[in-house]
């Protein structure tokens, strides 16, 4: 049996962390989940903790999520990383996967994507 995963949300939106902490906290492979409300915040976050997904979204102000993904790439055992945005043409999503990111969530499908990607990734067990 797999561990339970420790999860990192980053987002500038209070509103969207708090729906997606519920969302993702209800997943039977979950065990922890902290929020970061910007990509600097989430950087000092992980200095003191693993986790094993960020979920973060990419434009936000004080760092973007490409930023970010390089930094977390930069580390010696980085978390698996997935892209949660507004976006949604094909073009947003190549560069988004160029930049290192496992996959992206569109927000308006995160509730209904959610589970599924977790599994695709074989990073648990909470079924599709």
């Amino acid at each position: 049996m797999k561990r339970l995963m420790n999860v990192l949300l980053v987002d500038d939106s209070p509103s969207f962390l708090k729906v997606a902490r519920e969302l993702v906290t209800a997943l039977p492979c979950v065990g922890g989940v902290a929020c970061a409300g910007s990509g600097v915040q989430a950087l000092d976050i992980i200095q003191g903790a693993r986790f094993d997904l960020v979920l973060t979204d990419i434009a936000m102000p004080d760092m973007s999520g490409f930023a970010m993904i390089r930094h977390l790439r930069a580390l010696d055992d980085p978390p698996q990383v997935v892209a949660v945005t507004l976006h949604e043409s094909p073009e947003y999503r190549a560069a988004v996967l160029r930049s290192g990111a496992k996959a992206m969530i569109p927000k308006r499908l995160f509730a209904r994507e959610i589970r599924t990607v977790i599994a695709a990734m074989e990073m648990c067990a909470c079924g599709a």
